[in-house]
């Protein structure tokens, strides 16, 4: 062990050998022999892969930011780099990947076509930028910003859209992302702390990256009321990672406030304004120190990742080259057959695996519809209790407490069945569980809530919570009852009226939450049935192009099969020996 942290890497002497190698493949893209034989389609993939290491190989440290829509992952850039750079308070219209670097204050709308759009600082905004995109009338691939800042100069850092809420798909611009990545830092919120579809995209997607640092982090700890229960988040969150990945460190932040004590403003929560700015600063510590220690490493780290999986993508082509050489006329009739025949049964196939989704999904809606309206009977009881508040504070407070609780409700009724829909999709393909957890449902509930000729459509968070307790998942209201969205407002003399017309009130609230939680579920059925038709459709058109390439090559002449054989040989030993370079 002692020898072994002696050892370093000559990184020049490292750079030369990676180019050395890639020039290895130069013959497989450039001779017109080897494009004949192998395909152009393999070439083309050689060259994507052979560009792509050579440009990766000059990169600083990459640290990608992502997460779920709204969980602050802008504003902990900026509070990171302790300046306001990457635009938050976006809307998913204007969602981007962001790119930021070092180098002179600039930035950068990369469009098709090796287009750029220089943009200015005021244009980063939400309120200008929404309307430069739609003028674009072109989706942006992503910003590149260059800041003249000190941490920048040994990292890059790629902001990521959040996942789940954007009108586009950016799954494969995150994908992307996550495999150039040194380390991720994963925002999660401490309102909504790791739900299940969080918890299940950091198993399918963030751990398999391997040789990649992860933080986890908790942003909005400034809503945390005091020391005390911020010790009891923080059991939580450990005990919940605690069984996806032992040992795994949390840090609970608030970008807020860290922005709030740069800018030297008003601090949101001074009960825990100390806690917190020690935090994010033991925070920074880590980030500096782990980059400082990967200075040597990452380089072969990241190369080793991606020549493996350069090799593993290229050996799956020629392996139906080879398929192909040991083929004949007879064979490719059959083989076509079976393409054929493989389609009818996908085809059924997927029509059984959806009216098992549709089965499935209708129990879960009247589970949850069962659970919620359990709920609001019992806090319809309670409102009895309401008397002892003024008018003005329950037609100011209370129906945003409706309202919120609901939708806390509901978001907890989805968390809950999207593990059981996670776990049916297994059954058919992990590929699939994947997927759905890149896009799990996120969407905002609409309820309806109408007192003091005021309505009320979304939450205004008052400090509650719900929680799912029991194998039944029983739903039940965690806060010091209904009155504890209101336990700091004075007291003043009955007010009965009011409280009738609340009681009257949940009458169309459980038409409201019954419409809204079968319009969620439909929504998820409609998503996971979509993913299984893609699925199905990405593997038969997969299946058909090593069919075609399979069949191209099985028509050649035996002296022709022979100079591929040959061919295909070469390549997968030139591959070879380049995953064994490091």
């Amino acid at each position: 062990m002692e020898l072994n942290n002696r050892i370093h890497y000559d990184v020049a002497e490292l750079m030369g050998r990676i180019e050395t190698s890639l020039d290895r493949l130069k013959p497989y893209q450039y001779d017109s022999k080897y494009r004949e034989l192998l395909g152009e389609l393999l070439v083309g993939k050689i060259n994507a892969w052979e560009q792509n290491i050579r440009k990766r190989k000059n990169d600083p440290f990459t640290l990608v930011i992502c997460g779920d829509f709204k969980r602050g992952k802008s504003s902990l850039i900026n509070a990171l780099l302790g300046e306001d750079v990457v635009p938050t308070n976006v809307t998913t219209e204007t969602v981007t990947l962001n790119r930021i670097s070092y180098g002179a204050h600039s930035n950068e709308a990369i469009l098709s076509g090796g287009r750029r759009l220089s943009l200015t600082d005021e244009e980063l905004c939400r309120d200008a930028l929404e309307p430069v995109i739609k003028q674009l009338n072109e989706p942006v691939e992503q910003l590149e910003l260059h800041r003249n800042i000190d941490i920048l100069k040994d990292i890059t850092i790629i902001d990521t859209p959040g996942l789940g809420d954007s009108e586009r798909d950016f799954t494969d611009a995150v994908d992307s992302a996550l495999q150039q990545a040194d380390a991720v830092i994963y925002v999660f919120s401490v309102a909504y702390p790791l739900s299940r579809g969080e918890q299940l995209y950091l198993k399918t997607s963030i751990i398999p990256q391997r040789y990649t640092s992860l933080f986890l982090v908790s942003n909005f700890t400034d809503m945390i009321t005091d020391e005390n229960d911020y010790v009891r988040m923080q059991d939580m969150l450990t005990d919940r990672v605690n069984g996806l990945l032992p040992g795994q460190d949390i840090w609970m932040l608030s970008a807020l406030d860290e922005r709030c004590r740069q800018l030297e403003e008003e601090r949101p929560n001074l009960k825990l304004a100390d806690t917190m700015s020690t935090s994010f600063q033991e925070f920074r510590n880590a980030i500096t120190e782990l980059i400082q220690n990967k200075k040597e490493t990452v380089l072969p780290d990241r190369m080793q990742r991606m020549l493996r999986i350069m090799a593993a993508d290229i050996n799956d082509d020629l392996a139906a080259l080879e398929q192909g050489i040991e083929m004949n006329s007879q064979d490719v009739q059959q083989a076509m057959d079976n393409v054929k025949q493989q389609k009818e049964q996908q085809a059924q196939t997927q029509e059984e695996n959806s009216r098992k989704i549709d089965d499935l999904i209708r129990v879960m809606q009247g589970e949850a519809i069962g659970w919620i309206n359990e709920l609001l009977e019992r806090m319809k009881a309670e409102t009895a209790s309401l008397e002892i508040y003024s008018k003005e504070d329950l037609s100011k407070y209370y129906p945003f407490f409706c309202i919120d609780t609901m939708q806390e409700a509901l978001t907890r009724c989805v968390d809950y069945h999207m593990v059981n829909l996670y776990d049916e999709l297994n059954t058919i393909s992990d590929e699939l569980t994947q997927s759905m957890s890149k896009n799990h449902i996120q969407s905002q509930y609409s309820f309806r809530f109408v007192l003091d000729n005021k309505t009320w459509t979304k939450g205004d968070n008052v400090g509650f919570a719900v929680s799912m307790i029991g194998s039944g998942g029983l739903l039940t209201i965690i806060a010091d009852g209904i009155g504890g969205a209101m336990r700091k407002k004075e007291l003043e003399k009955h007010k009965p009226q009011i409280v009738q017309e609340i009681q009257r009130q949940y009458d169309s609230l459980f038409v409201s939450v019954q419409k809204t939680t079968a319009d969620t579920y439909r929504k998820m059925g409609n998503q996971a049935k979509q993913h299984l038709k893609e699925f199905y459709s990405t593997k038969l058109q997969t299946l058909e192009q090593q069919m075609e390439q399979s069949a191209a090559v099985a028509r050649q002449d035996e002296t022709k099969k022979a100079e591929i054989r040959e061919a295909a040989n070469q390549l997968r030993s030139v591959l070879s020996d380049i995953v064994q370079l490091i």
